[in-house]
């Protein structure tokens, strides 16, 4: 006696539908942690970029407000030629001071004694034992690509003086001694690669000093 036996087959596993919304799932879940991980790695480079550009400006700063303090020193407490030397070449855009850098000699030399600062092509120049110049020479302090210079500014407008400041706005005392008062602005933007020039970040430092160096009425 022949006896048909019906057996009964069962299939797992998912079907094309759950297979391709499981793809389309995994997919966007995929562009949700790149996108997260883009915009934590892009504010990561704005911040480092931004601590580098203030540690350019305050490195800066620290150099020109410590240098230009030195002016009008002389060895030779009775030499005054160095106290005149300071001015603000405004077609230069550059600062001119001097001081003593031979402290053995005590007299004025124009070819060691005299120092500039000077905003140049996004660059602070620093300009050793000469005065600046309009295009050419001296020696950059600044890295365009940590920092663009965009404002160095020297405001003479609160100091006392009585050799004649050139271009500067400066009240004139009658005795006593001559007050500099300086106050300086630096102002510094950086680049950022997914930003226009116009919209790039940028940070402004002041800095007010006291020449110590008072020149004497006569």
């Amino acid at each position: 006696m022949l006896t048909n036996h019906h057996q009964d087959s069962n299939q797992t596993g998912l079907t094309l539908i759950e297979m391709l919304i499981a793809l389309v799932l995994g997919l966007f879940i995929t562009a949700v942690i790149i996108s997260v991980f883009s915009t934590n790695v892009r504010s990561s480079n704005e911040n480092i970029r931004m601590i580098r550009l203030n540690q350019e400006l305050r490195g800066v700063m620290t150099l020109m407000v410590d240098e230009i303090k030195r002016h009008g020193y002389s060895f030779n407490s009775t030499d005054k030629n160095y106290m005149d030397k300071l001015d603000f070449d405004f077609a230069n855009n550059c600062l001119n001071y001097s001081y003593d850098s031979d402290t053995t000699d005590g007299s004025f030399d124009a070819s060691k004694d005299l120092f500039a600062f000077q905003l140049r092509s996004d660059n602070i120049i620093y300009w050793n034992t000469t005065l600046c110049a309009p295009s050419i020479g001296g020696q950059p302090l600044t890295e365009t690509n940590i920092a663009n210079i965009t404002t160095l500014d020297f405001d003479f407008s609160g100091s006392a003086n009585t050799n004649n400041v050139s271009g500067l706005t400066a009240l004139t005392t009658t005795q006593g001694v001559s007050v500099y008062d300086v106050t300086i602005t630096l102002t510094g933007t950086t680049d950022l690669p997914h930003s226009s020039d116009a919209n790039d970040p940028r940070r402004t430092i002041t800095e007010t000093i006291r020449i110590r160096n008072e020149d004497p009425k006569d």
